[in-house]
């Protein structure tokens, strides 16, 4: 009887700690490899995730697009690379470069808006600038 309860205790626990595990945090926090932390925030991460996950990313068929920046892996650059690729998107979405148009022929729902252009320049320049302290 008591091993009993020893293993439902066990399997609640481990049932309750893998649940835990879905939860979505409002920010992703990453560390740099010097330690320093790097937080994409969510409304950020719902930019990429629109506009410019499907060619940055690491299981991406698009060559070009991993090449130049894959969002999932901005936390295993070293601090000088990662300022250069947040310099890098401030570039690709003032010059409207981002989305390229190709794409947005195909999905104009996925075009930056405006506000969501500014909001991502603003946090890659604000990333940068905290990143070179």
């Amino acid at each position: 009887m008591k091993n009993a309860r020893i293993i439902t205790l066990s399997v609640f626990t481990l049932a309750i700690a893998f649940l835990m595990s879905f939860t979505i945090p409002e920010k992703e926090t990453i560390a740099t490899p010097e330690g320093d932390k790097f937080e994409i925030p969510s409304d950020i991460q719902d930019i990429f995730d629109k506009s410019c996950f499907g060619c940055h990313n690491t299981d991406t068929k698009n060559d070009k697009g991993k090449k130049k920046l894959m969002i999932d892996k901005l936390a295993n650059l070293s601090k000088a690379k990662l300022v250069g690729k947040l310099d890098g998107i401030v570039e690709a979405v003032k010059e409207n470069e981002m989305p390229p148009e190709k794409f947005l022929e195909k999905f104009p729902e996925n075009k930056l808006t405006k506000e969501e252009a500014k909001k991502l320049m603003d946090w890659a320049n604000n990333s940068a600038e905290e990143l070179m302290k």
